[in-house]
């Protein structure tokens, strides 16, 4: 979804656009405050309906996760090329509202309609991808088993899209699953360029 904040667009998922923190998740999480990081079932009061944060959703080792990406913007002819670091997916469904009464597309129409059965799942030989269209106006279904731990990023491939904020990291494992940070790692800030004079 494409929002505007008052100064300038933003592009949301599950109503948050991504804002980078200020060191790599990977190698410098302890550097990052708490207060960064935010989903949709962990929203700062104070975000208001278009949220802006370092939007991560945490997934415990070895989960089967499935996601539903829902377009609710009506743009003709655009798709979403949804991309997913770290690993691959299945893509089980793919497709516009089945209910011919809806004429827009959205998150609580998708859930009515998976409720009663009508976002159908295709489980015999199902695409394997790691980049996916969502239809405009539609809905696409994926799976994977979260097995490779890390922080990964999952985003909409229009670059302008990335920039704006169509994008959110999934953390799969704890830092425990994690191989440990080499020691004398680069951190961010700690590299000074020579002065020539």
């Amino acid at each position: 979804m494409i929002a505007s904040d008052g100064d300038h667009l933003i592009s949301l998922i599950d109503e948050i656009s991504y804002v980078a923190p200020p060191s790599p998740m990977l190698s410098q999480y302890e550097d990052i405050p708490a207060e960064y990081f935010c989903n949709s079932d962990n929203r700062p009061s104070d975000c208001g309906e278009n949220c802006q944060c370092t939007h991560k959703i945490d997934i415990p080792l070895d989960a089967i996760v499935e996601i539903v990406l829902v377009d609710e913007v009506q743009q003709v002819n655009l798709s979403h090329p949804f991309h997913l670091h770290g690993t691959s997916f299945h893509v089980l469904g793919l497709g516009r509202s089945p209910d011919n009464n809806v004429k827009r597309m959205n998150l609580q129409h998708a859930i009515d309609l998976d409720r009663r059965g009508m976002l159908k799942r295709r489980f015999v030989k199902p695409a394997l991808k790691d980049t996916v269209a969502v239809p405009n106006n539609g809905y696409t279904v994926i799976r994977f088993r979260a097995d490779n731990p890390g922080f990964w990023l999952f985003h909409c491939h229009f670059q302008f899209h990335i920039v704006i904020g169509m994008n959110l990291v999934i953390q799969i494992g704890s830092k425990k699953d994690l191989p440990p940070i080499p020691p004398n790692f680069p951190r961010c800030g700690n590299h000074v360029p020579p002065i020539l004079m």
